[in-house]
Formats: structure tokens, sequence, C-alpha cells
């Protein structure tokens, strides 16, 4: 009897650890296409990594102000010592088992993309704020497409570049080496803040893509009718 009862105390330890671990949570990350540092208050707490992207993990699942500051020299708002222009002001609703990207573009637009973060497994080696969901309700259509768990890492990988430039290159070695579906080349695509470069890998990625069938649900990552209508022309002229 003391041997069950030592073991169900452990059971319910080790379950209440795990329980704790994989608390519902979301993924916050805010990219500038300006190179200058941008600095995010989120909740009165203060993220500053010298950068123009910042990534936030582990944010609890319900409403945040958030406030993004982006250095500038002659900028109208001074704190920190410095002189800001403030990019973002609004709050935001973080999902459970989600990651919002917020992104801003030269001329202050701003593009906001949500998607699921899935459960992390055993043996996988980067973050929970990293498992993206890739199949966007779509099931991989062949087996030339590139591996979800493999994808999931090259997401990783090049997510954790500095610079767009690096992203890109990055992202036309794995189109040029790998088969991907339309749901695997939306994620990737959103990893980028300038619509020229989403345009030019979308149209890159067309005869690398097995459910071509699908393609036109690329349009969703474009902020631009132009881009639009550009990619359609493309892939029509194939």
């Amino acid at each position: 009897m003391k041997t069950i009862s030592t073991l169900l105390t452990s059971f319910l330890l080790t379950s209440s650890v795990f329980a704790a671990g994989f608390k519902p949570s979301g993924t916050l990350t805010i990219k500038s296409t300006e190179r200058s540092a941008i600095v995010a208050i989120v909740d009165d707490k203060r993220y500053d990594f010298g950068s123009n992207s910042i990534m936030i993990d582990g944010l609890d699942a319900c409403e945040h102000e958030v406030t993004v500051y982006q250095e500038k020299f002659n900028g109208p708002v001074y704190c920190f010592g410095k002189t800001y222009d403030v990019l973002f002001k609004s709050s935001v609703v973080m999902k459970p088992k989600t990651s919002l990207q917020i992104a801003i573009d030269d001329d202050g637009i701003i593009t906001m993309n949500e998607w699921k973060v899935r459960t992390p497994k055993i043996g996988d080696t980067w973050k929970s704020g990293d498992y993206v969901d890739n199949d966007y309700g779509v099931q991989n259509v062949s087996s030339k497409a590139i591996s979800n768990n493999e994808f999931n890492r090259v997401l990783w990988a090049i997510n954790k570049e500095t610079s767009e430039w690096n992203k890109m290159k990055s992202a036309e070695q794995i189109i040029h080496t790998n088969y991907v579906t339309v749901g695997q080349l939306k994620q990737l695509l959103e990893l980028f803040n300038i619509e020229n470069n989403k345009l030019e890998l979308a149209k890159l990625a067309y005869d690398k893509t097995v459910d071509q069938s699908d393609y036109y649900a690329i349009n969703d990552v474009f902020n631009y009718n132009d881009s639009k209508d550009e990619l359609s022309r493309c892939i029509h002229s194939h």
C-alpha cells in the first residue's frame, strides 16, 4: 500500500510539472523593415534587444497593451535617453498556442499575421514558440514535399536571421532544393516584411509546389493588388 501511495504521489507531482510547463501561451514577434533598433513596451515591461526585430515568447493568452518605438535622429518622442518615433500603439489579443507577428514597413503600414503553434514533442530541440502548424488545415498531397518536421526547423532557422537579405538567400536555397506545399510556402512568405521579396519567392516557388491547384491561397500574404496581379500573370505564363 505504501508503494502504491508513493507511486501515486509521484505521478501527481509529475503531471502537475508537465501541466505547468505546457501552460497555453503565445509568441509575439515585432519586425520593422527599417534597420534602426526598435523598443517594445508590453504591459509596462520593456524589451530592447538592439535590433529591428523582437520575439517575445510565453505571453499569457489575454489582451496586452503594446507600444513599439524606433530610434530616430530627429524623432518626436524622447525616452530611454534617445529620440524615437512611435510605430505602433494598441492593444492586441494573444490566443493560446498562437504566434502573432506585427510587421511594419518603411511607409508605416502595419501587417498582422497569426498562426497556430503546435504542442512540443519529446526530442525536439527548439523552443515551443517555434513549433508551427504549417498545414493551415491542408494535408501534404505528395511525398515529394519536405516533411513538416524538417520544414518547422527551416522556419525556425530562417526566422533567427537578423536581416531580410539573409532570410531571402536562405529561403531561395530551401526552395531550390525542396518541394513544398502551399501551406508551407505561405508560412515561409509570412516571415518577410518587404512585399517584393514575398512576390519574388512566390514566383520562384511555383514550379516547386506540389499542390499548384491551390496556389491562389498565396494571395493572402500580399498587401497590394498589384502583387497579386503580377503573381497571377507569372503563373499563367507557365
